[in-house]
């Protein structure tokens, strides 16, 4: 399970079932084992598998389902067919418009990524996982994490200044959405849109950083605190499901 994944099962459609973590190295045996399809197919061929994934049993025969968008959709469909659990993550007809603007938002907070990379490992309760995440990084960066964005460094400070232009252009874009009253990112009730977002934040409220000065512990220290506040009042309505377990 992956924050975002959590985050859309827990506020959207709640799961009734066995939840289990998979190291990262371990992601692509376990779902070849399982009989879970690859998330994606790389440039050079090779079959990509990443978390989540879901298992209904709830249906005969089972649905082995991976990627967060993907599941998202399959459990929306599925409780809206059986009138469960209240408002949809997607209305209908709103799928293409979200992800367009799902992507626009990702634009935006890239930087964010960048800051959060060199210091995720610190993050994983998982020394092979963390081993395998840093390894990976190395081949995406072309250095180590320790060399990636790092204190004091131009490279960094551009960055920070490009997180916050993001998150201004994010806040005109939420202004934008006249129907949520700036609340939410689409229409006027929490969406799979939100849901992503939330997730974003959340991982950079739960990687520690120690490259930016003792009064920035971690990135969303900063995130929390600009365009008046606003995200952190976002992010209230998804306390009740914060918890990671």
């Amino acid at each position: 399970m992956t924050f975002q994944g959590s985050l859309g099962h827990e506020h959207g459609h709640p799961l009734h079932g066995k939840r289990e973590w998979v190291s990262f190295p371990d992601i692509e045996p376990t779902f070849k084992s399982l009989g879970i399809k690859e998330t994606k197919t790389k440039p050079d061929g090779q079959k990509y598998y990443s978390c989540p994934a879901i298992i209904d049993y709830t249906v005969t025969p089972e649905v082995k389902v991976a990627d967060s968008n993907v599941i998202a959709m399959y459990l929306d469909d599925k409780h809206a067919s059986e009138k469960q659990y209240g408002p949809r993550l997607f209305p209908e007809g709103t799928v293409d418009a979200q992800f367009a603007l799902l992507d626009r938002f990702r634009g935006f907070l890239r930087p964010m990524g960048n800051l959060i990379a060199g210091c995720t490992p610190a993050l994983l309760e998982d020394p092979r996982g963390a081993a395998y995440y840093s390894q990976t990084r190395l081949q995406l960066y072309g250095r180590p994490l320790s060399d990636v964005f790092p204190a004091g460094s131009a490279e960094r400070a551009g960055a920070w200044d490009a997180l916050r232009k993001g998150l201004d252009a994010l806040a005109i874009a939420f202004d934008e959405n006249k129907e949520g009253g700036g609340e939410f990112a689409f229409g006027n009730a929490v969406t799979y849109v939100d849901i992503a977002l939330a997730a974003a934040f959340l991982w950079t409220r739960y990687t520690p950083i120690d490259r930016d000065g003792p009064g920035i512990k971690c990135v969303w220290d900063e995130i929390k605190m600009r365009n008046g506040g606003r995200w952190e009042k976002f992010m209230e309505k998804f306390e009740n499901h914060l918890q990671v377990v």
